[in-house]
């Protein structure tokens, strides 16, 4: 009888074990590497500015765009799957937005060209095992100048 329940016991604990894990969401992983940098408007640090990091056609393992926001001191942090955890190696173009509320739809208040990937000039290679610090990004409420 004590080693019916003992095999009972332990096919209650596989079964459990198995049921409770979950599978890791959206497939593999790929590797990612940090990439940080400073959003100055004007020359000075802005907050809530939307850093999009669009990929180049067959330069990485990711397909869509990856977006993080400034701080209070205009630093961001590029996260793919997680907060800061960077983007896979490859080549991306960086596009950027500045909403604030507005009458009925949001109003950006950076020049439309910030915000077009085909149109801008700031561009990151992410290399495999390098931190990539983008340093200071200088931006104007005027547009590329």
């Amino acid at each position: 009888m004590l080693i019916r329940n003992r095999w009972g016991i332990i096919l209650f604990a596989v079964v459990l074990i198995i049921g409770c894990s979950k599978p890791q969401r959206g497939g593999p992983r790929e590797k990612t590497f940090p990439v940080t940098g400073v959003v100055e408007v004007d020359g000075e640090a802005a907050e809530g500015i939307e850093v999009a990091c669009h990929p180049d056609p067959g330069s990485s393992a990711i397909k869509y765009p990856v977006t993080t926001f400034t701080d209070a001191n205009g630093a961001f942090s590029v996260g793919t799957y997680q907060s800061g955890d960077g983007l896979p190696e490859g080549n991306y173009t960086l596009a950027f937005k500045w909403e604030v509320p507005g009458p009925g739809v949001p109003i950006n208040k950076l020049s439309r060209v910030y915000a077009d990937p085909t149109k801008s000039t700031h561009k990151v290679t992410v290399v495999k095992g390098e931190p990539n610090d983008l340093g200071t990004i200088e931006l104007s409420t005027k547009g590329p100048g």
